[in-house]
C-alpha cells in the first residue's frame, strides 16, 4: 500500500513549490530562476519522506524509478510555477510595461489593455513569453536535483531518519 502512496509526496513537493515560486514572483516581481532548484528539492524530499519506508535500501531498479518519478514531478511543479505565475502576475507586469511606453495614460485604462492583451494569447503563448533560456537551466538543475536527491543512498538515509520521527 506505501507504494501506491509514494509518488503522491513527490506530487504534493512540486505543488507547493511551483506555488512557492509564483507568490515569490508575485511579491518581488523579479522571476528568479534559481527557485526552480528548491521545487527540484521539495519533489525529491517528498518522493523520499512517503516512499523511504516501502523500499528496501538495496532495490536499485525501484529507487531509480523513484528517481525519474521525483524528476517528471520537478518538471511539473515548475509548469505549475510558470502557469501561476502567468495567472497571478501577467496583467500586472502587462500593465507596467504599458505604463512604462505611454506615461501618460491612466491606471485604468492601461490594465484595461492589459487585461485585453492577456486575454487575446493563450496562457502557454504567456509562459513561453516568460521564459528565458536561464530558466531551461535551472529546470534542469531541478530535475537532476530531484533525481540525485533520491537516488543517492546518503541522502535517502537522512530523509528516512526524519519520516520515522
Amino acid at each position: 500500500m506505501k507504494i501506491i502512496i509514494a509518488p503522491l509526496g513527490g506530487l504534493i513537493g512540486a505543488i507547493l513549490g511551483g506555488v512557492l515560486w509564483a507568490k515569490y514572483i508575485q511579491w518581488t516581481g523579479n522571476t528568479a530562476g534559481l527557485i526552480a532548484i528548491g521545487i527540484g528539492l521539495f519533489s525529491g524530499i517528498g518522493m523520499l519522506l512517503t516512499c523511504s519506508g516501502a523500499i528496501e535500501p538495496n532495490e536499485k531498479k525501484q529507487w531509480l524509478m523513484v528517481a525519474i518519478g521525483a524528476a517528471v514531478f520537478s518538471v511539473i511543479g515548475i509548469f505549475i510555477g510558470k502557469y501561476l505565475d502567468v495567472q497571478w502576475n501577467a496583467v500586472t507586469q502587462i500593465t507596467e510595461q504599458i505604463i512604462e511606453s505611454q506615461p501618460n495614460l491612466s491606471d485604468e485604462a492601461a490594465t484595461s489593455i492589459a487585461r485585453t492583451v492577456y486575454s487575446d494569447s493563450s496562457r502557454w503563448e504567456h509562459m513561453k513569453d516568460r521564459m528565458d533560456w536561464f530558466d531551461l537551466l535551472f529546470g534542469s538543475i531541478a530535475v537532476i536535483v530531484a533525481f540525485y536527491i533520491t537516488l543517492n543512498p546518503r541522502v535517502r538515509n537522512i530523509i528516512s531518519k526524519f519520516s520515522r520521527i
